[in-house]
C-alpha cells in the first residue's frame, strides 16, 4: 500500500481541531480526554491511547476519542486501525468533524479501496462550502480511479525472459530505432566470482536481439561500467549515443549528472559530463533523446520550475570535432509539470508524443504513467494510461518502440526475481502517430567499402531540415526515424564522390509502416558516373518546377562550385503513357528547366546540357504504377572532367 501523501497528514484533530465545538459531556469522560490530549503531546502514546479507550467505556457517544485515537494510529502508520477510528467517529458525530471523511478517503484511496475512497470525499464534499486545491485534486482522483478500475484498458504484460531478466534487479529498459537492441540497468549483489558486494552494484548490460529472438544480456563493460553507480539511462535511435546518470562523480557539478558516450568502431568512448548548460549543483537525471537527437529530456529538481521534480528540455546547439552532440538552452516543460514530482520522460520516434510519470495528476495513486502531446493545445491536460496500466503501486520508466506497437516498463510481478523487465502491446488510444525507419549502409562502388558521408534529411515541403550527420558522426552507416505526414528527401554527400538522393513520401499515411533497408554505392567522381535525382518534381503534365524540388536544386549548385571542372547532363526520361513525341519533348523541357534553374544560380551554361530520353531507357516494367513512377525520373550525368573549368 502506498503511504498518505504528506497533504492528508492528521495534524493532531481529534486534540486540537475540535475540541472547542463538541457538545457537553460527562464529567469524567472530558477530565479522561484532556489526559489522553496531555499524554499525546507528550509522545506516549500507548498510554494516551488507554486513556481514550477509557474515555469511550464512559460515554460511548464520545467522537472526539475516536478522532484522537485516529491521529495517533495515523502517526505510527497503524492504517487500519486509523481507518476503523474514523469510521467509529463518524457514525457518531458525521456532521461535527468534515475532515474525517477527507481522511478516511485519502486511506481508502491508498489501498486502492477506490469506490469507498470516493464515497468520503463526496461527503466531505458536501459539508464543505469550497474545497482547497489538495482536497480537489483527492476528489479528482478518486473520480478517475474509479471510473478507469470501471473501463480498463487492454493490458497483457508479458515477461522479457531469462535473456534479459535474472534473479537480480532489471529495470530502465532502453531501445534503439529497430527495437533489435536493449541496454538495462541490473542491480548486482554478487561479483563475478560469486562473492556478496558490500554494497550493492548498478551496471548496464546490453542484450540484441536477431532471428531466433532476444540473446543473453552481456554487461555493457569499460569504459561505460565502472566500480559506482551507474544508472537511468537511454540510448540514441541510431544506436550510437548512450545518456545516463552518474552521481557522485569527480566530474560532477551536482549530486547526480549526465554523461553521454558515443560509440565508433564498435567501441564505446569515456563517458563526458554534458557540462553546466545542462548539469548544475541540483540533481538532473532520466535523460530521454529524440530520435532526431535534437532535443534531450531529463529531470531535475534544479531551481525555476514547478515543482519538487519537474521535466525539463536542452536543445543541440552542434556537434563537437569528437563527434559529441553539445546541449544548451534547458527550457521547462510547462504543460506537463506540477507542484509535485513529475519525471521519468521518454520522447516517442514521432517527436511529439511524451510519456512520462506524475504524483500530482489524477491517477490510481503515487506515480502513474501519462501521455502528453507537445504539439497539443495549452489547455489539454496529459492523459492517464488507465488501469491496469497504472496501480496503487509506483509506475515509471515507459518505453515505446518506433513502431508505437510496443511498450516496455518494470514490474516486480512475481518474474525470475525481484523486478523484471516486460512488454505489452500498446493499446490503440494510448499509440503515439505512426513512425517508420530507414536505414542505410554506405559503400564505395568501387571498393566495396565502408565510407563515412554528410548526410541530411530534409522536409521537402519547405526544404527544412530534419536530421544532419557530420562524416565525423558516422562510419558508413545510419539510422532516421520518420514519422507519417511529410515527403522526405535523403541527401547523401562526400568529398570526391558523386552524391547520392532519396525521396520518402509519407503524406497521408496513417498505419504502420514498413521500414526501409538501403544499400548506397557512392560513385568516385568520373566520366559516365550518374545518379538519379529522385528529389525533383514537376507538376502533372508540366515542365513546371515543384517548389519541393528546391532543396535537391541547392545540393546540384552546392556540388558543382565543390567541383568547377564537372561538366554534367541533366537527363530528362518518362513513362509510355502518351505518345512518344509528346513524352519525348516534355522530358527535354523537364531537362531544360532544371538546367535554366541552374544557370539562373550561377553555373556557367558551358558546363551544363540538358537532354530528353522519352521512354526511351526505363529502369524498369512500365506495366505498374510503380514501374511507371520509376520509369518518370531525372538524372544528373557526368559528362567530362575539364581541369581550370569555373
Amino acid at each position: 500500500m502506498k503511504s498518505i501523501t504528506v497533504i492528508f497528514i492528521l495534524l493532531l484533530i481529534g486534540f486540537n481541531s475540535v475540541g472547542q465545538n463538541a457538545n457537553p459531556l460527562s464529567t469524567k469522560a472530558q477530565s479522561l480526554y484532556n489526559e489522553a490530549k496531555i499524554l499525546a503531546q507528550a509522545g506516549d502514546s500507548k498510554k494516551a491511547i488507554e486513556v481514550l479507550h477509557q474515555v469511550l467505556k464512559n460515554d460511548p457517544q464520545f467522537y472526539l476519542a475516536w478522532f484522537g485515537l485516529a491521529d495517533i494510529y495515523h502517526e505510527s502508520r497503524e492504517y487500519n486501525l486509523e481507518k476503523e477510528a474514523l469510521v467509529n467517529g463518524l457514525n457518531i458525530g458525521s456532521d461535527k468533524f468534515p475532515n474525517g471523511y477527507k481522511y478516511l478517503s485519502a486511506l481508502f484511496y491508498s489501498e486502492a479501496s477506490y469506490a469507498d475512497a470516493l464515497k468520503n470525499i463526496e461527503n466531505f464534499k458536501r459539508l464543505k462550502s469550497q474545497l482547497t486545491t489538495e482536497e480537489n485534486r483527492l476528489l479528482e482522483s478518486c473520480r478517475f480511479a474509479v471510473k478507469a478500475v470501471d473501463s480498463p484498458v487492454p493490458f497483457h504484460p508479458i515477461n522479457a525472459g531469462e535473456a534479459i531478466n535474472s534473479s537480480a534487479d532489471e529495470y530502465w529498459p532502453s531501445l534503439n530505432g529497430e527495437s533489435n537492441a536493449m541496454v538495462f540497468t541490473r542491480l548486482l549483489k554478487m561479483d563475478a566470482n560469486g562473492r556478496k558486494l558490500t554494497y550493492p552494484q548498478e551496471d548496464f548490460f546490453v542484450s540484441r536481439k536477431d532471428s531466433s529472438g532476444w540473446q543473453k544480456a552481456i554487461p555493457l563493460g569499460p569504459p561505460i561500467n565502472t566500480p559506482e553507480n551507474e544508472g537511468a539511462q537511454c540510448i540514441s535511435a541510431d544506436g550510437r549515443l548512450l545518456f545516463f546518470t552518474g552521481c557522485g562523480r569527480p566530474d560532477g557539478l551536482g549530486s547526480c549528472d549526465i554523461y553521454m558516450s558515443v560509440k565508433q568502431k564498435d567501441a564505446w568512448s569515456e563517458p563526458v559530463n554534458l557540462g553546466d548548460a545542462v548539469n548544475t549543483k541540483y540533481w538532473e537525471s532520466q535523460p530521454s533523446v529524440s530520435a532526431d537527437g535534437h532535443w534531450l529530456f531529463f529531470t531535475s529538481n534544479r531551481p525555476g520550475g514547478k515543482g519538487k521534480m519537474d521535466i525539463w528540455r536542452a536543445e543541440k546547439l552542434g556537434v563537437s570535432p569528437k563527434g559529441f552532440p553539445v546541449y544548451g538552452k534547458v527550457t521547462n516543460i510547462e504543460e506537463v509539470n506540477t507542484p509535485g514530482n513529475d519525471l521519468s520522460p521518454f520522447i516517442h520516434a514521432d517527436d511529439k508524443t511524451l510519456y512520462f510519470a506524475s504524483d500530482y495528476w489524477p491517477g490510481m495513486g503515487g506515480k502513474d504513467l501519462f501521455r502528453f502531446r507537445l504539439d497539443s493545445s495549452k489547455t489539454m491536460t496529459p492523459q492517464n494510461l488507465g488501469y491496469p496500466v497504472n496501480t496503487s503501486a509506483d509506475e515509471e520508466g515507459l518505453v515505446v518502440e518506433v513502431s508505437g506497437e510496443r511498450a516496455w516498463f518494470t514490474s516486480d510481478n512475481k518474474g525470475f526475481g525481484g523486478r523484471d523487465i516486460y512488454w505489452f502491446e500498446m493499446p490503440k488510444a494510448l499509440k503515439p502517430e505512426p513512425v517508420s525507419w530507414v536505414k542505410g549502409t554506405i559503400l564505395n562502388s568501387k571498393t566495396g567499402g565502408l565510407i563515412s558521408a554528410d548526410i541530411v534529411l530534409n522536409d521537402v515541403a519547405d526544404n527544412r531540415l530534419i536530421q544532419h550527420q557530420y562524416p565525423f558522426e558516422n562510419e558508413g552507416d545510419f539510422l532516421f526515424c520518420l514519422p507519417s505526414g511529410h515527403n522526405y528527401g535523403l541527401n547523401i554527400t562526400r568529398e570526391g564522390y558523386l552524391f547520392h538522393s532519396e525521396n520518402f513520401n509519407l503524406l497521408g499515411v496513417h498505419s504502420r509502416l514498413e521500414p526501409m533497408n538501403l544499400l548506397i554505392r557512392l560513385d568516385p567522381i568520373d566520366t559516365g558516373m550518374t545518379t538519379i535525382l529522385k528529389n525533383i518534381f514537376f507538376e502533372t503534365d508540366s515542365f513546371n518546377l515543384k517548389g519541393e524540388s528546391t532543396g535537391q536544386l541547392i545540393d546540384m549548385i552546392d556540388f558543382m562550385k565543390k567541383n568547377p571542372n564537372l561538366v554534367i547532363e541533366i537527363g530528362g526520361h518518362t513513362d509510355t503513357q502518351g505518345s512518344e513525341n509528346y513524352n519525348l519533348t516534355l522530358s527535354e523541357k523537364r531537362a531544360e528547366a532544371v538546367v535554366r534553374y541552374l544557370i539562373s544560380n550561377g553555373i556557367p551554361s558551358a558546363r551544363l546540357r540538358s537532354k530528353g530520353y522519352g521512354f526511351s531507357v526505363p529502369l524498369t516494367d512500365n506495366s505498374t504504377d510503380l514501374g511507371r513512377a520509376q520509369n518518370r525520373r531525372t538524372e544528373f550525368k557526368i559528362l567530362a572532367t575539364r581541369q581550370g573549368q569555373n
